[in-house]
């Protein structure tokens, strides 16, 4: 039994493969809604069923959160692993899932006081949040106490940025910024917002574009910019567009040193409101702690 366990959710976009790789459990973000079908996200349902449902029938498809013991069940399968647990939750700014979490946690150490259960507020999601549940864990890989990787996020977050681009703004009524009828009026417009994701863990529009390998561009030299570093660790998350997410690596690749570069799904419980073809960049420099 390792000293301590990580998990995260299923919004983080690491491949189970990755997961397995770093010892890190990734549980549901949500339950997918389509018409009467209950899923949890990554369960039962791959990321390319779900978009095709978005694309036949988005006002069929909706979400809901975890419940209290939905978590605790979670917690009692990773308790087997470790008596020490960091949950790497998403932005508490972005869902309530965060506090149902620590909620459940705090009663789920009452019930089983020899385990610690942490819930830590990424303030980040998607791509940004999976570099962070790396770094997480190999920080309790090599050895550290439950604060110790804990000290090791907090000081790893304002390192890790995300930066996303949607294809659409079709479906961005989902929201609740936007009318549908708005949003479809807008989306013949062909604009394609360019995202990031704040220190306080909320989005911030910080550039525009017609032409998607304008906005490709336009990533780069954001990331260029706020980084000041040609090394990167990076994961590409598509909104099931694949030949969108490999034109975006290959572009990595061109402009900088590539310290890692994994291409992965970008999870529907958040694509649902970005729409197919959105591709969120999730950047890291090396880290030494």
């Amino acid at each position: 039994m390792s000293e301590v366990h990580i998990m995260t959710d299923s919004i983080a976009s690491l491949t189970q493969e990755t997961a397995a790789a770093h010892n890190i459990s990734i549980i549901p973000a949500a339950h997918i809604v389509y018409g009467d079908k209950l899923y949890p996200d990554g369960i039962g349902l791959t990321a390319a069923q779900a978009y095709e449902y978005i694309n036949r029938d988005p006002d069929k498809f909706s979400t809901t959160t975890l419940s209290p013991s939905d978590f605790t069940g979670y917690y009692k399968e990773a308790s087997r692993k470790s008596n020490n647990i960091v949950h790497l939750g998403f932005s508490s700014a972005l869902s309530g899932t965060y506090k149902l979490a620590v909620i459940a946690a705090q009663e789920f150490c009452k019930a089983t006081p020899d385990v610690n259960v942490q819930v830590i507020d990424s303030k980040t999601a998607a791509c940004p949040l999976g570099l962070l549940a790396i770094t997480a864990s190999k920080a309790a890989a090599s050895g550290m106490d439950i604060d110790g990787v804990i000290d090791v996020i907090n000081r790893a977050r304002p390192k890790t940025g995300g930066i996303m681009m949607l294809d659409t703004l079709r479906y961005v009524y989902r929201t609740g910024r936007m009318s549908k009828t708005a949003a479809r009026l807008v989306s013949m417009l062909n604009i394609k917002p360019i995202n990031i994701i704040k220190d306080d863990g909320t989005l911030e529009l910080v550039e525009r574009t017609r032409k998607r390998e304008d906005g490709y561009i336009k990533i780069i030299e954001y990331i260029k910019r706020e980084t000041g570093t040609n090394a990167l660790n990076f994961i590409v998350a598509h909104g099931d567009a694949p030949q969108m997410g490999e034109r975006m690596c290959e572009l990595l690749r061109q402009n900088f040193d590539c310290l890692s570069l994994a291409m992965t799904e970008y999870s529907p419980i958040m694509g649902y409101s970005s729409g197919p073809g959105c591709i969120f960049v999730g950047y890291q420099p090396e880290l030494d702690f």
